[in-house]
């Protein structure tokens, strides 16, 4: 029997969703059922996730959707402090248990914007994926530096490639990190605005770097001395930047000959 046969059937259909949540190379499966099964190698572990109705509407920023997770949920926990770094996304699959071709299609798909916790409960809101495809106003800009984001689609930019590998050796404040193989080989600033990944794939931003220390945005409290950690360099978004340090500018996104002032205000541009 079909998914669709199970779905339409009055006495045979007993619905089960997988929840699936990817966070850079992070992921975390759930299952609404109370046994824990494996699909496609990914293991769906149990877990009592609420979630509302599907909703569909004519306005796309009322198509959203809350998942409500217990306060010490492994996943939901992280969002009770800073939000994380990197984009969540959200994809909700719909089966029936019993059926032999263990189909699955995919339900609802979108991404976690923003957490509120309540009591034993955390409340993430999520909105569908196609909200920032119909987004109203402007999605890409006219301006000096580059537009993209580094080591995404329209950068361009192969991360691995320029990935330093190496073992924490101090940790001072949570936030200064001493990475065994930086100082003396890379230049001060070099990873600036690049990313820091842990041993368990979590990762913080750099906002600082000089001789062997990255300051990171936040604490990271899987992180302890003696792992090994990856360093990614940073980008100012220059196209000097993206030309010596990355030999992308063929990706560049900024436009650096548009004039400095602007020709609507009355002023000359010349």
């Amino acid at each position: 029997m079909t998914y669709a046969t199970y779905e339409n059937s009055v006495q045979q259909g007993t619905p089960v969703e997988l929840y699936e949540f990817v966070q850079g190379l992070s992921r975390w499966n759930y299952i609404s059922g109370a046994d824990q099964i494996v699909r496609l190698g990914q293991t769906y572990k149990p877990s009592p996730i609420k979630r509302d109705r599907v909703k569909q509407s004519t306005d796309i920023f009322k198509n959203g959707m809350k998942l409500t997770f217990p306060r010490d949920d492994e996943f939901a926990s992280q969002f009770l402090g800073f939000a994380p770094e990197e984009i969540t996304t959200v994809t909700i699959m719909r089966g029936h248990w019993g059926d032999p071709d263990g189909e699955y299609v995919v339900y609802w798909k979108g991404r976690v914007l923003s957490a509120k916790a309540t009591d034993s409960q955390v409340e993430l809101e999520c909105e569908p994926v196609y909200t920032s495809i119909r987004r109203p106003g402007l999605r890409a800009k006219f301006e000096y530096g580059c537009r993209h984001v580094l080591y995404a689609r329209g950068c361009g930019v192969n991360r691995e490639l320029y990935k330093h590998e190496n073992t924490v050796l101090t940790l001072t404040g949570g936030l200064n990190v001493e990475v065994a193989g930086v100082a003396g080989i890379y230049a001060d600033g070099w990873f600036t605005g690049g990313i820091l990944v842990a041993p368990d794939n979590s990762s913080r931003f750099i906002v600082g770097h000089a001789s062997g220390v990255v300051t990171l945005s936040r604490p990271l409290a899987s992180l302890a001395t003696g792992q090994t950690v990856k360093l990614y360099p940073g980008c100012d978004h220059l196209r000097t930047t993206c030309d010596a340090k990355f030999n992308n500018l063929d990706n560049f996104g900024g436009f650096p000959w548009i004039p400095s002032r602007n020709p609507f205000d009355g002023s000359s541009i010349v």
